[in-house]
């Protein structure tokens, strides 16, 4: 094989080429890079290509060899950017050809006209590091690559094109670990976001070992700098917390009591608002085959499915087909949920045979390929399968999870998305967190197919046994997004309540006319006529808390154990009963 010389540096080449055709070079690069990654599991740094003669000419020799159309195609469409460009003379061959073999000779003397690409491309960005190239080879399938930070949709786009960062270790600003329904599209896009917001446009994704481990790369002050990112699951997120691995924890499920003691002594208190930030809502959908006749299920009958006590269809009114049941791996937040959901609350363990995933995506997809399956992930990873309405027992209605009725938490299986924040965090970790639940942030989050809390207000249709007063607010009225909750055991606003009393607020200031009505409710576990006084309390209790932020409120209902959203029988289902619904006139 043909080297281009020995020490040779990119930067005695002098070749100039127009804005356009530079970014169209580039765009080539990166198409050979992906390509080679797709077809042959091989990868290449189009970076590295950018800032090493030697690995260019190795990368290139070595693509031409194997002959493949599509990489010889890119190769070629290279060579003729090039050649056209007015002010670029004519690239000549950097190798010589081998004889009598005319595909070969094509490639390495499009192989010249790339390096003289490299070269332009190097001139081009600045060399903010002096760290050697540490290896000539060609970095396979279970080596790290950088890939450029794509765009998500138009709010998290980067506007610059992507440029060369520099080559070496970088340092690690914060890591962020956890929950695989965050980490997998929210944290990423989040990230984006926020270094934008800064200023910063030069960012590349660098992919680990593993599927679910990444870096986020960026430049500040000339300085390679990362943010790490891991999403093995929410367990994970309080456990490398515990052993100094975390500075952030990511978690579809609250932090537990005995996690809140072990990390007290070095992160302070998770459970406060401060170090706790309800990032987003998902529902937690449960999914079947688009063509599984089977459409609403009761909570307790889906347990006795993933129990493994009903196994076939047709017992639950579908075709007579085995069930095939499969979840998300033992790790996952999403399993927690479930497990906490579903099958505790009526003792159940999950079936032996159960099929374990730790993508949500791959197990909405083998649900949506496989007639017979049952599975469930966040609301956003449906995709091509089907969600079923869930009741919360035979005497409640089914509900199927939308973005309205997750939001609100009526839905059975909504759950709420958190991030996590020591007490002494830094000011990038709290300026990110503080940016997550922000209203640019929350956009993110619905651009990301999550539940955004940003407030919405929608005209509902209200249950026909519903009270006529309720009835008549709903004819007159809309119903915004939100309720409120209040803590365990008290008669205080929890973390969400009160970082929702500040979206209320900015909702009332941008919606100037708009009258506000608060209804309160209750469970059941009392009597009548003293739930209608506890509901009626807790709607006062947020009118207290407006008042005190100058917003006025019209009318303050209760309606006792009215409506009732979930089971009174057990402890959680009494608690989303216990709420506080805001309506605007």
């Amino acid at each position: 094989m043909a080297q281009s010389g020995p020490d040779k540096t990119l930067a005695t080449e002098h070749l100039k080429l127009s804005q356009k055709n530079r970014l169209l070079l580039l765009e080539k690069l990166i198409v050979l890079e992906r390509l080679a990654k797709s077809e042959f599991e091989i990868r290449i740094l189009h970076q590295k290509m950018m800032q090493d003669a030697h690995y260019f000419d190795l990368v290139i020799t070595e693509l031409s060899a194997l002959q493949h159309p599509g990489l010889t195609t890119v190769v070629a469409e290279i060579n003729l950017l090039l050649s056209s460009n007015d002010n670029t003379p004519a690239p000549a061959p950097a190798v010589a050809a081998v004889a009598n073999n005319n595909k070969r000779w094509l490639a390495l003397t499009a192989m010249a006209a790339v390096v003289m690409v490299a070269a332009l491309l190097w001139l081009m960005v600045p060399q903010l590091t002096s760290a050697p190239i540490a290896s000539q080879q060609l970095q396979m399938a279970d080596e790290p690559i950088v890939t450029a930070g794509m765009a998500r949709g138009s709010d998290t786009a980067l506007s610059a094109p992507v440029a060369a960062l520099p080559v070496g270790k970088a340092e690690i600003v914060f890591r962020l670990h956890g929950s695989n329904t965050i980490g997998e599209k929210l944290a990423p896009a989040l990230l984006e976001a926020y270094l934008k917001s800064t200023g910063i446009t030069e960012m590349s994704w660098v992919k680990g070992p593993v599927a679910v481990e990444r870096q986020l790369q960026f430049v500040e002050d000339g300085v390679l700098k990362a943010i790490e990112l891991h999403a093995h699951g929410s367990s994970t997120a309080f456990e490398d917390m515990l052993t100094g691995k975390a500075d952030i924890g990511m978690a579809s499920r609250a932090i537990k009591g005995d996690e809140i003691a072990s990390l007290k002594p070095i992160a302070g208190d998770l459970s406060k608002v401060g170090n706790e930030h309800i990032v987003g809502l998902d529902g937690l959908a449960v999914i079947v085959n688009q063509n599984n006749s089977v459409s609403r299920l009761p909570v307790e009958t889906l347990a006795r499915i993933f129990a493994g006590e009903i196994s076939n269809w047709s017992e639950v009114g579908g075709n007579d087909t085995p069930i095939k049941v499969i979840t998300r791996d033992e790790h996952s937040g999403t399993w927690d949920t479930f497990k906490d959901l579903v099958l505790k609350k009526f003792d159940k363990s999950l079936v032996a045979g159960a099929i374990r995933i730790e993508s949500s995506s791959e197990l909405s997809r083998q649900v949506a390929a496989d007639e017979t399956a049952i599975g469930f992930i966040g609301l956003n990873y449906v995709g091509h399968a089907k969600a079923l309405a869930i009741s919360e027992s035979q005497e409640t209605a089914a509900i199927f999870p939308t973005r309205f009725t997750v939001g609100t938490e009526d839905y059975a299986l909504s759950r709420r998305l958190y991030l996590y924040t020591p007490t002494a965090a830094s000011d990038f970790v709290k300026d990110f967190a503080r940016f997550a639940i922000d209203h640019q942030g929350q956009q993110i989050v619905q651009d990301t197919g999550l539940i955004s809390q940003n407030l919405r207000a929608e005209k509902i249709q209200s249950p026909q046994h519903a009270p006529a007063q309720y009835r008549q607010y709903a004819q007159n009225g809309e119903r915004l997004s939100l309720n409120f909750r209040f803590a365990k055991g008290t008669g205080e606003l929890d973390n969400k309540g009160k970082r929702d009393l500040e979206r209320l607020i900015e909702f009332v200031e941008q919606n100037s006319g708009r009258q506000l009505v608060l209804m309160g409710f209750a469970d059941a576990s009392g009597s009548p006529q003293r739930n209608a006084e506890l509901a009626l309390e807790r709607a006062k209790a947020v009118e207290v808390e407006l008042h005190a932020r100058g917003i006025a409120v019209t009318a303050v209902e209760s309606f006792g154990q009215e409506l009732p959203v979930a089971n009174n029988t057990s402890e959680s289902g009494r608690a989303r009963n216990r709420r506080v619904e805001v309506w605007v006139l």
